[in-house]
């Protein structure tokens, strides 16, 4: 699990000065991002090795309001991990209040730079073990 903090923008809100839905999906991919550097699989390193992870799906639930000024905490987890896929699941809390805003989940694929289905296994085992020890710690919390 990872924790990434982050306050709102001005303009991710609407006139009410609550934020907007569609960013919290964003908010979720910044997460993901932060989540996979922090276990050693940069994004721009996946990248730079010609492996693209496109979204599959992608699902929130709103249970509270944020606003600008909040300052919000997204818990991240991988839930999901088949050598051909991986997924997470996210938690969006109020610091102060540590009431849930949103939670969600994502899944992806793993291509090649040719777009090509790709087994993480077989291609980059030291990614596959990454994967596989933090599905197993994630569900263990």
């Amino acid at each position: 699990m990872d924790r990434y903090l982050r306050t709102p923008h001005y303009y991710e809100t609407d006139q009410m000065k609550i934020v907007h839905h569609s960013n919290y999906i964003r908010w979720f991919e910044e997460a993901r991002i932060h989540y996979l550097d922090s276990i050693g699989m940069r994004f721009a390193d996946q990248e730079a090795k010609g492996i693209v992870c496109p979204v599959l799906t992608v699902d929130a639930a709103y249970k509270k309001m944020v606003r600008f000024g909040d300052e919000v905490e997204i818990l991240t987890r991988v839930n999901l991990y088949n050598g051909l896929r991986y997924g997470f699941s996210y938690e969006i809390r109020n610091v102060q209040t540590g009431e849930i805003c949103c939670t969600g989940s994502s899944s992806h694929c793993f291509l090649d730079a040719q777009g090509n289905i790709m087994r993480v296994k077989r291609s980059y085992p030291e990614m596959h073990e990454i994967l596989l020890h933090c599905l197993a710690e994630d569900e263990n919390k």
